[in-house]
């Protein structure tokens, strides 16, 4: 792929997205760009050591020999939403991931499937890791989601629904979920009246990056310290080097062409879709608003109508409002 730059990418706009998107505004915050960014953090994850080694901390116990990428839908074919892998090679530890950006761009936004951040399969066990960073009431839902799709995936690829896996969906974020200020809060499906596990082998963990209390490690109380806020984190006094080698890849991220392009993609897809959205939501709201005020009208007429005592009928003829909504109206005028 020949390298892009954000003037080519200027230059490959067409003239409606340069007025409606501001690509200058896209280009200057790219280097404000963090691991919080759902994207960056997708392309780091992608990145096998650095994203099983933060596997391992999240979940202690768990022994995560070798992980696969899958996009929900896609096979079972391993690769990654971002086109190719990362190596396994021990000798290249951290090996920047080479992107077909233009490709894997095309592919991820004309699915019409639920897009999981960080899909991810070691052989005994899959995994959903996402990073949030805005608080909606509807996370518990989409955690159930997540995993109801997970499980299908599982299905697509030959599996008999006895064989499924344990399945894990992990959500980290940038705020107190659930407003006990702990770092984690983790949940499995057991009996109300027993305190029985279901056994289903499906859990949801929910980490807390501002937490200030409960039982996890002193290292990932590091790692969820940096990804609070990692500009003002002492990168270089970590003695954690998994935090220094996910600053460093999104450090190496920002300065390549490849991933700054990906990215430009990225935001223009996103703030196309709020354009979008933003304009059906004006249009929604003038037709309600026309519909109000021409409905407000009738009622009025209805009513200068009624009181110099003319029949319904021409009353509903003149104003288009129903014979009983006219009658509700009528029951409802007060008399002289």
């Amino acid at each position: 792929m020949d390298e892009l730059d954000e003037n080519d990418m200027k230059r490959n706009t067409n003239s409606d997205d340069v007025r409606n998107l501001n690509l200058d505004d896209i280009a200057a915050g790219i280097d404000n760009v963090d691991i919080r960014d759902d994207f960056m953090f997708s392309y780091v994850m992608c990145n096998r050591e650095i994203c099983t080694e933060l596997l391992q901390y999240l979940l202690p116990g768990h022994k995560i020999s070798r992980i696969e990428y899958y996009e929900l839908g896609d096979g079972g074919t391993g690769k990654s939403k971002f086109g190719t892998e990362h190596s396994g090679d021990s000798s290249k530890k951290y090996e920047p991931l080479q992107l077909d950006a233009q490709k894997s761009l095309n592919e991820a936004f004309n699915r019409r499937t639920v897009r999981l951040d960080v899909y991810l399969d070691d052989g005994k066990s899959v995994y959903n890791l996402e990073m949030q960073t805005t608080r909606h009431a509807a996370l518990p839902k989409r955690a159930r989601l997540y995993q109801a799709h997970m499980d299908i995936n599982q299905l697509q690829r030959g599996q008999f629904y006895t064989k499924l896996r344990p399945s894990f969906v992990i959500f980290i974020c940038t705020f107190n979920p659930f407003d006990e200020g702990r770092y984690l809060y983790s949940f499995r499906n057991v009996c109300r009246e027993t305190g029985a596990e279901l056994g289903d082998e499906a859990y949801k963990l929910f980490f807390n990056t501002a937490g200030t209390h409960g039982e996890i490690s002193a290292s990932l109380r590091e790692i969820l310290r940096y990804m609070n806020d990692p500009k003002s984190y002492p990168v270089e006094q970590a003695d954690l080097p998994l935090i220094r080698s996910i600053d460093e890849a999104v450090d190496k991220a920002k300065m390549d062409n490849e991933w700054r392009h990906a990215f430009m993609i990225y935001q223009i897809h996103q703030q196309d879709a709020e354009l979008r959205g933003e304009a059906r939501g004006i249009s929604i709201g003038e037709k309600r608003g026309i519909s109000i005020g021409e409905e407000r009208k009738a009622i009025d007429t209805a009513k200068s109508m009624m009181r110099e005592n003319l029949p319904d009928d021409m009353i509903s003829r003149v104003t288009g409002l129903s014979i009983a909504r006219i009658q509700k109206i009528r029951d409802g005028l007060p008399t002289n």
